[in-house]
């Protein structure tokens, strides 16, 4: 059996949001939406002060409370744990949206194109075009379908994400979790900054998203002794060259399908 997990090593990430946009990007996003969402976690005073930046997204909950509640079978989870959606199934009736304890899904309602622009521009045809209907991310299960790692993880500049079967004892990804934090019981583990109080990491992954709507129930995460702040990418920086991942995986995909190596 294959448990697809991904670990993150938040003492090499510089909250560079490159993760952030090369999702955007993969997944054609619409302008203010974003999957993965990025914190910037401080604790302690001058000089045991301590920060740290924290991407977090869907947990690939091991029993999914989105799922769970998905009166139309929309929303599921495959033998590998991932949990997706079935845009063609979803009535966008925001009872996922709800049920996340970890704000990770939302429901997109803006149709309109990056900077207003009258046509799509090249990166935002890219892909499943969706509308009113829920979205959150799916370690790129379109990529790794074919043998290639979630954009997250290629785009990031620092390698502090690391993607693959958790039950592989040999795997990379199995190794790095036993030395990290599993939040609740999830395919999502991090690897935190030793002086990093232990219910931070909770209540960061647990925040609302800006503009997001609130859970049903409490989803606090205790005294944590610090703060924690959403970062919000700019959708200029959509533009820039952290769309070469995309073509990146792009070339590999071409690659993979007529057999050449590199």
């Amino acid at each position: 059996m294959t448990r697809e997990a991904m670990v993150v090593d938040l003492t090499r990430c510089a909250g560079c949001g490159a993760c952030v946009v090369g999702c955007q990007l993969q997944h054609n996003a619409r302008p203010g939406v974003a999957w993965n969402i990025l914190s910037r976690c401080e604790w302690g005073e001058y000089p045991q002060a301590g920060v740290c930046y924290l991407p977090h997204a869907c947990m690939h909950c091991d029993e999914p409370e989105c799922v769970a509640v998905c009166t139309t079978g929309a929303s599921y989870q495959t033998d590998s744990g991932v949990v997706l959606v079935d845009y063609d199934v979803c009535l966008g009736c925001e009872e996922c949206v709800l049920a996340c304890p970890y704000h990770a899904r939302l429901i997109n309602t803006n149709d309109s194109n990056f900077f207003d622009a009258a046509e799509p521009a090249p990166y935002e045809e890219f892909g499943v075009q969706r509308i009113n209907v829920a979205e959150k991310c799916t370690f790129c299960d379109e990529l790794t379908a074919e043998g290639i790692l979630p954009m997250c993880v290629t785009n990031c500049p620092g390698k502090a994400r690391f993607f693959g079967d958790l039950d592989d004892p040999e795997s990379e990804v199995a190794v790095r979790a036993k030395d990290a934090i599993e939040i609740g019981s999830s395919g999502v583990f991090y690897k935190t900054p030793a002086s990093m109080p232990g219910s931070m990491l909770a209540e960061a992954v647990m925040a609302p998203r800006p503009n997001a709507p609130e859970p049903g129930g409490s989803a606090g995460g205790g005294e944590s002794g610090g703060s924690v702040v959403p970062i919000v990418v700019g959708a200029a920086v959509v533009a820039a060259g952290v769309g070469a991942g995309v073509a990146i995986n792009m070339n590999k995909k071409k690659k993979a399908a007529s057999g050449e190596e590199g």
